[in-house]
């Protein structure tokens, strides 16, 4: 590069900014890709209790619900844990995420949402949902459990993008 510089004509300050200008640009290169990094699924939006637990948090753009029947099951039977995502808006939006935390119970189905990509690893997760105008989807598991005694599943909807969500924690009674 200085060697250009030179042939250029440019002085000892032009050759500093020139670097300086390099030096910026891979800087916000790295910073990308270091935030693209962050980009992936949340599997558990908080490390602590939700401030509101049991209650839906309605914002701007999407809402969620979740529900869990029954949540005193008979010994043997499952138990059916949907959470919901809502679009408040009257423009299509995404990406949502939506998850079930479901410690202490296993997988017998899923029915996945219209949109999204979803994974059981821990966390029964979906991401990239795409809601329309006003539209709900659902992320549907039947869980049989693995232990006996009070149990908590918890649903979450959320965005890195958009204003909105839930996080709603329910107690399962298991004989």
């Amino acid at each position: 590069m200085t060697e250009i510089c030179e042939r250029e004509g440019a002085t000892a300050s032009d050759m500093q900014t020139r670097n300086g200008a390099r030096r910026a640009r891979v800087l916000a290169c790295v910073a990308i890709l270091v935030g693209c990094v962050g980009c992936g699924a949340v599997d558990d939006p908080s490390s602590g209790e939700p401030a509101t637990s049991g209650e839906a948090l309605t914002a701007a753009d999407f809402t969620g619900s979740f529900t869990v029947t029954p949540t005193d099951p008979t010994a043997g039977s499952t138990v059916t844990a949907t959470q919901t995502a809502t679009n408040l808006t009257a423009s299509p939006i995404g990406p949502i995420i939506m998850g079930i935390r479901r410690v202490g119970f296993r997988v017998v189905q899923v029915i996945r949402p219209r949109t999204g990509t979803c994974r059981i690893a821990g966390n029964a997760v979906c991401n990239f949902v795409q809601l329309d105008p006003g539209e709900t989807q659902s992320y549907t598991l039947v869980l049989a459990p693995t232990t006996s005694g009070v149990e908590a599943l918890r649903g979450w909807t959320s965005s890195s993008y958009l204003a909105g969500g839930s996080s709603q924690t329910v107690s399962v009674s298991v004989p």
